[in-house]
């Protein structure tokens, strides 16, 4: 297994591919060591496991408030649901990932916004 840093995102490889790919959607704590952790998991089972920080270089605390509001308004696409969608083709476009098999786990805060990006998008 190997790992890289995309930005700040955290990407888990199994050796040689292409692999399936997971998009790995943090709690309310953002991307950190547990979030990461569950990526390596995915990395040893054969997956590429790509961690995205919705809460890059924003107030945690803000972000929070905006997608809790944007929900009970209605609002399915948001700030997140596009951080995601950049994140699966930034993920789709490797050689070492099989770009028709690319799916989505969420934890907490991540799957509701895992559920509200698959109300958005068809892939």
């Amino acid at each position: 297994m190997k790992t890289e840093t995309l930005g700040t995102s955290y990407l888990a490889l199994p050796d040689p591919g292409p692999h399936p790919g997971v998009i790995v959607i943090h709690e309310a704590f953002g991307l950190n060591d547990n979030i990461r952790d569950i990526c390596g998991r995915f990395a040893q089972h054969g997956y590429a496991a790509l961690g995205v920080d919705l809460f890059a270089g924003r107030s945690r605390a803000m972000c929070m408030a905006r997608l809790f509001v944007g929900w009970i308004g209605g609002t399915l696409s948001d700030f997140a649901v596009t951080s995601l969608k950049d994140a699966m083709k930034e993920l789709a476009d490797r050689p070492d990932v099989d770009s028709g098999r690319i799916g989505a786990v969420g934890f907490c805060l991540g799957a509701t916004v895992t559920l509200t990006w698959a109300c958005t998008d068809t892939d």
